[in-house]
């Protein structure tokens, strides 16, 4: 019992850092791709604050799916159920 309990933090630290860096990271490449567009196309700022506000969306998206998976549970257990009545 005591060995559930003590791997529980592991895999909750786990999954935080996991998301702290995807978010992270979506923000970066957002802004800083908006950014590059900006120097290449003179728009500047208005590519750097669309990158980041889509890397901010893309963040949010993951946290999103992290947080709630449920969605994808019930959708993978329809499918097994609708493959084993076609069998």
């Amino acid at each position: 019992m005591a060995e559930k309990g003590s791997k529980n933090w592991v895999r909750g630290l786990s999954d935080a850092v996991n998301l702290a860096t995807t978010v992270a990271a979506a923000v970066a490449i957002g802004y800083f791709a908006g950014r590059w567009l900006d120097g290449k196309f003179d728009t500047e700022p208005w590519l750097t604050v669309a990158g980041f506000m889509l890397g901010v969306a893309t963040g949010m998206k993951a946290m999103w799916e992290k947080s709630f998976p449920i969605k994808k549970s019930i959708k993978e257990t329809k499918e097994k159920t609708s493959e084993r009545d076609k069998e």
